[in-house]
């Protein structure tokens, strides 16, 4: 199964020695925030801490940290295209295989504008990240409540596994596949076949966190995210239907809790750890 990475917000130094401490041994990062660092003494660090960089945001940035989102307006996407080769250089410095980004679930575009500006802007990318030996993996934002002004908008994109696969493949690229985050599987209902539709090859990334005890999926946010483990996701289904499509590659844990980010760094690492690692097993995988 998914070997276990980690994602956090805090200062890249702490953040690798946190990860770590606590049994890590690779990590999801922000380009930015290595690009700001230098490649040279990431790698340095990677190595005295026996890391290695499994994926990272901000192929498309948004500051310093936080990445934007596949449909950015045009002129953000004109500028960071035009930085584009420096992000990517830095993905290959680090020996990151893979650049996330985010489809908005809503936007202000109608459709009709929308899907054939993500279908371009994915091919766009993915294209000029193959060039560096980088893969381009697209998430699906499921979510619909709580999002954040970027991600949100008058008018439906698109919000499954199965739609933002299907955009993918009508993009013509080769070099694309879709990140599965398991709260906005759950979101979309659970259904291990927009995993096992997805293909052999057609997962590029997870992201991994889990769902509350209580209320309805589409009335869940991002808030309130739990460590694996804590909630009642099925994690055999999920993993199963991950080793189906042949899916070797790391599992980050994402929470956006506020209440779970406010515990100390070192714990919210540990608590982390044992949770990606404690919430499922193959053997537990139903066959």
């Amino acid at each position: 199964m998914p070997e276990p990475a980690t994602l956090s917000g805090v200062d890249l130094l702490d953040f690798l020695a946190l990860a770590a401490a606590a049994g890590f041994e690779a990590v999801e990062l922000s380009i930015q925030q290595a690009q700001h660092l230098g490649a040279a003494r990431v790698r340095d660090l990677l190595d005295e801490y026996g890391l290695k960089v499994s994926a990272a945001s901000g192929i498309l940035p948004a500051g310093p940290v936080l990445p934007a989102p596949l449909l950015v307006d045009a002129a953000a996407y004109a500028e960071h295209l035009e930085s584009l080769p420096a992000r990517l250089k830095t993905f290959a410095e680090l020996g990151c295989p893979v650049a996330t980004t985010v489809l908005n679930p809503y936007s202000v575009l109608d459709q009709n504008e929308a899907l054939p500006l993500a279908r371009k802007r994915i091919a766009q990318l993915a294209d000029a990240a193959a060039e560096y030996g980088v893969r381009l993996a697209v998430e699906a934002v499921s979510v619909t409540s709580g999002l954040p002004p970027e991600l949100d908008g008058p008018h439906p994109v698109v919000a499954t596994l199965p739609d933002v696969a299907e955009l993918v493949h009508e993009s013509g690229t080769v070099n694309a596949a879709v990140l599965v985050d398991s709260f906005h599987w759950a979101v979309a209902g659970a259904d291990p076949g927009h995993i096992t539709a997805l293909g052999m090859g057609g997962v590029g990334h997870i992201q991994i966190a889990d769902i509350p005890h209580t209320g309805t999926p589409r009335g869940w946010t991002d808030a309130l995210r739990l460590f694996p483990g804590d909630g009642t996701l099925d994690w055999p289904v999920f993993a199963d239907a991950l080793d189906r499509v042949g899916y070797t590659g790391t599992a980050s844990v994402e929470l956006f809790n506020p209440f779970r980010r406010a515990l100390a760094e070192d714990e919210i690492s540990a608590r982390s750890h044992r949770a990606a690692t404690g919430c499922w097993t193959p053997e537990e995988a139903p066959r």
